[in-house]
């Protein structure tokens, strides 16, 4: 069953809860935190607590004709706007600023929430500013992001700022349990996003799990001082990267297998994220010197700055092979 954001962001719909009771709503908020934190969630239930009729104490009740159809996007008087392609155009800001002038169609009250607000081109953010310094009738915008710095400072200082925090590894390992996730599986979705959406696709994806198989294969061979780690690369772990979020996938599961063989130098069995492996990252751990599992860590950190200089994938991995070998063989 899907957490309502209730669960997740308790502090902040009680806090929008009592602004829609005392009708103190303001015309534009940023909604800024990390994908999984419920932003968009959020919104939309703040536009569920303004137009619902049979609320209590500013909590819409989710249930009635205007609840279901927000929750549906089926409100004709809230309007969302979302990136065609990878940007919000300033075409969209400006059918949006149509809208804004206009009267409700089911009543005087209006809503808009923009989706990755930080993708509006500058031309579409400056179009939408003049809304943001002059709202006018009883409209309310909600900008959604990821990354406030991205936005345009006279954007930012013209809402209000709500920061939204992600759940805890722990809140979202139980999530993804409650969800029928097997333990060993949850515990490392946990550890690679902070969005139960994602979680559960890559649960359900048959080739995210084969990828994860062939990258233990791969480091464990690295582990083991076998060659074939090399070939690997271009074998195993390439035909499942096909675009810059899987190759961050991929760089972030390396990072939890270097981060997880340091954590047992340690001790720290219980924040280890591949615990299906413990036992083989336990017994390799002893061949390996400290200074050598620090270093693999720093290597595969310095492999990301690397991918934002335009180097091919192919090229970062297998130099991070050898940059593996020599670490934790001693080379």
């Amino acid at each position: 069953m899907e957490q309502l954001i209730t669960e997740i962001q308790p502090r902040l719909t009680q806090h929008f809860a009592k602004l829609v009771e005392n009708k103190k709503i303001a015309h534009a908020y940023l909604l800024a935190g990390p994908r999984g934190a419920g932003k968009n969630k959020l919104a939309h239930w703040i536009a569920q607590a303004i137009f619902c009729k049979q609320k209590q104490n500013g909590y819409p009740c989710l249930q009635c004709n205007d609840c279901q159809r927000i929750a549906q996007n089926n409100q004709p008087d809230v309007v969302t706007i979302v990136p065609e392609g990878n940007s919000i155009k300033v075409d969209q800001i400006r059918y949006l600023k149509s809208e804004f002038v206009k009267s409700g169609v089911e009543s005087n009250r209006k809503l808009f929430i923009i989706q990755n607000a930080e993708k509006m081109t500058v031309s579409a953010a400056n179009s939408l500013l003049k809304f943001l310094e002059e709202p006018s009738g009883d409209v309310t915008a909600f900008l959604l992001t990821e990354n406030a710095n991205q936005l345009l400072p006279t954007i930012v200082s013209r809402c209000q700022l709500v920061e939204l925090t992600s759940l805890t590894t722990k809140q979202l390992r139980e999530k993804l349990q409650a969800n029928g996730v097997t333990v060993q599986k949850a515990h490392l979705l946990a550890h690679l996003t902070n969005s139960p959406k994602e979680a559960l696709e890559l649960d359900a994806d048959v080739e995210f799990d084969q990828l994860l198989k062939n990258v233990w294969e791969w480091f464990n061979q690295i582990l083991r001082n076998d060659w074939r780690a090399f070939v690997g690369v271009q074998t195993k772990l390439l035909p499942y990267v096909n675009d810059k979020e899987a190759e961050q996938r991929l760089l972030q599961a390396i990072i939890l297998l270097t981060r997880d063989l340091l954590l047992l130098k340690y001790g720290k069995k219980d924040d280890v994220a591949f615990i299906m492996y413990s036992k083989e990252l336990s017994e390799q751990n002893m061949k390996i010197s400290e200074s050598g599992a620090i270093r693999a860590v720093e290597a595969v950190l310095a492999t990301k700055h690397q991918l934002t200089v335009n180097v091919s994938f192919q090229s970062v991995l297998e130099a991070l092979t050898l940059n593996l070998f020599s670490c934790y063989q001693g080379r």
